[in-house]
């Protein structure tokens, strides 16, 4: 071996490689299956429990809206305890656990969001009212995200399904059983009269879940080719027509088409970014339609029997907004708060005593946490989980991330109409949560490239 020149010395040089793949979740042993199923059975259960309620095929008339407007300020002790139940129940399963946990809570935009959330029941017309309704939020977050760091995403999502498969099936066999599983000729709006509800209280409730069923299944049909996937997903399109819920109907077909799309661009982060972009031009172009063609959508949204007078329902929000633009009235403060809902200096027709939120999920969180809650609601659940459905996808996690994707979407779109975020238990937030909760531990589990440190060897000459 040639020796080394005088005068020289050897040093340690470094250069950062792009090495192997981070590493997924460590397997769980055999011992820990028998917790893993207690907790997705408590899951399955708790979605059960939210799907179908406490009085499924409620009859509703006059009366019984107006007595269920006033009582709905959260203080249903029952439900109270079957969720924090189900809280105790899964964080005992948790203490006990011998694997390690499928994921770990970092989603901490929405805590932070949570915890503004409570900060603003304190400027509330009736506070306590507030506290508990956002209570009711915190408990329900936290039994998706403790199921999910005990089972992982791909068992929640499995519970989710197989409970959406478990509704469909009841809502079918109730129509044949049962007329309170049609909306009755005893209905204020007359337009819901012959819609199908199935178990549910409202025909719109029951157009979202089953068209989230239509999708989920269409999706799995897609991905397992079991014909009994796609037969569950025929049943629940058929469903949707049978609501006669047309936000719900036009969505679900272009969801599915859309999730298909997304899932042929499983490898290509550019071509995902421009459907993405899309999608974010879709929502401000249907802002853009309302404020061009506004004197004509007034006119046939705020008529009380079409689209359950949403514009009018708007204008009571605006109105509001116009007199306090800063920090809105606290969270779940505004519509049925008693006597005091600050809605009430602001009505303008006299249906809308019986509204219980804005039929804009944005506009909700808006009127009653501000603008500071509306940019945290959209950091939360429309920038960071739209970076981690254009980044997070492989070919290898598809299966979980398209339909997830999907459920994302629909619930983007369908808060322009709707308010479903942070709605009390209902089931299109529950549904939304747990796809949420999936797609970011897929996210976080996706094997990426890590940096790692290569040290060299340099000669380097030492002039005395």
């Amino acid at each position: 071996m040639a020796a080394r020149p005088a005068g020289s010395r050897l040093t340690m040089a470094t250069s950062w490689h792009r090495g192997g793949a981070a590493a997924l979740p460590a397997q769980t042993g055999g011992q820990s299956m028998r917790m893993i199923w207690i907790t997705q059975i408590f899951y399955f259960v708790f979605l059960m429990m939210v799907f179908i309620g406490q009085q499924p095929f409620a009859s509703r008339t006059q009366d019984e809206l107006v007595a269920m407007a006033q009582e709905n300020d959260g203080s249903d002790l029952f439900k109270q305890m079957l969720f924090i139940g189900f809280a105790l129940l899964l964080t005992g399963v948790q203490i006990i656990r011998k694997h390690p946990l499928q994921y770990r809570f970092t989603f901490w935009p929405l805590a932070i969001m949570l915890a503004w959330f409570f900060i603003s029941c304190t400027w509330g017309v009736d506070p306590f009212v507030s506290f508990k309704r956002a209570m009711q939020q915190l408990i329900v977050i936290y039994i998706t995200f403790c199921a999910l760091s005990l089972m992982g995403p791909q068992r929640l999502f499995d519970a989710l399904r197989a409970a959406l498969i478990l509704s469909l099936i009841i809502c079918w066999a109730s129509l044949p059983l049962t007329p309170a599983a049609v909306h009755p000729p005893t209905e204020s709006d007359k337009a819901l009269i012959g819609a199908w509800r199935g178990f549910f209280f409202h025909k719109n409730i029951a157009g979202a879940v089953m068209a989230l069923t239509f999708i989920v299944c269409g999706n799995a049909w897609i991905d397992r080719r079991k014909w009994y996937y796609a037969l569950f997903a025929v049943m629940a399109f058929v469903f949707v027509i049978g609501t006669k819920s047309k936000t719900s109907l036009a969505l679900c077909v272009g969801m599915l088409a859309i999730s298909n799309i997304y899932r042929a661009l499983s490898d290509n982060t550019q071509k995902r970014a421009i459907l993405l972009l899309m999608l974010g031009f879709g929502m401000v172009g249907f802002l853009a339609l309302y404020i061009a063609y506004q004197p004509t959508i007034e006119r046939l949204f705020a008529d009380p029997t079409s689209f359950t007078g949403r514009v009018s329902i708007w204008q009571v929000v605006f109105d509001y907004l116009a007199d306090h633009p800063y920090l809105g009235a606290g969270f779940g403060g505004f519509w049925q708060v008693g006597v005091n809902s600050p809605a009430h200096d602001y009505l303008n027709q006299q249906f809308q005593m019986l509204t219980a939120h804005s039929h804009d999920g944005y506009l909700e969180i808006l009127v009653t946490t501000g603008p500071l809650g509306l940019a945290m609601l959209l950091v939360s659940f429309l920038a960071l989980p739209a970076y981690w459905f254009l980044t997070g996808s492989t070919r290898e996690n598809q299966a979980l991330m398209v339909p997830a994707f999907a459920i994302w979407v629909f619930v983007m779109y369908q808060n322009l109409l709707e308010t479903s975020f942070f709605d009390k238990d209902r089931q299109v937030w529950v549904i939304f949560l747990a796809a949420i909760a999936a797609a970011h531990a897929t996210f976080k589990a996706k094997p990426r490239p890590q940096w790692t440190r290569r040290h060299h060897l340099r000669q380097e000459s030492v002039h005395g």
